[in-house]
């Protein structure tokens, strides 16, 4: 075999290793796309966005954007508290159009909610700093959206 028959071989031998790794990358999961809200979420989001003009409204924000383990932990610990929260989402984040501070957070509790480990959540973000406002599992309108969050923000 010639010099150039066995580079030929070396080229296509890595080329072939190549298209192999490309199908197991991340662009060849299996995925399909999801909605951001349910349809009631999209409801109540139009609701506080109208009843708190002055916040900008987002939906469904990671955890993991929003909190960082405190100061001071080793690494090891460092990581095992953000693993606890960081897949986790809150419905709605209420940030202030001109300063970019967080208001409130906003959760729109159903039925299925499990209160004990609401609270916990609500324990952490509390402890964050942040304000956690739950809708109950009502039919909401427009007046009932705007008076839980007149009777807990300035």
């Amino acid at each position: 075999m010639t010099e150039l028959g066995i580079i030929a071989i070396i080229a296509l031998v890595v080329f072939v290793v190549m298209l192999m790794s490309a199908k197991r990358g991340i662009g060849s999961l299996p995925v399909r796309a999801a909605p951001l809200m349910t349809k009631r979420e999209r409801v109540v989001c139009a609701m506080i966005e109208r009843a708190v003009p002055h916040a900008r409204v987002h939906a469904q924000v990671s955890m993991g954007a929003i909190l960082r383990p405190a100061a001071g932990l080793d690494r090891s610990r460092s990581t095992s508290v953000r693993n606890r929260f960081s897949s986790k989402r809150v419905d709605f984040v209420l940030e202030d159009r001109a300063s970019g501070d967080i208001i409130a957070i906003v959760e729109l509790d159903d039925r299925t909610h499990n209160r004990s480990a609401d609270r916990q959540r609500d324990r952490m973000t509390s402890r964050a700093g942040y304000l956690t406002i739950r809708l109950g599992p009502i039919r909401h309108t427009f007046a009932t959206v705007r008076q839980a969050l007149a009777e807990v923000l300035p």
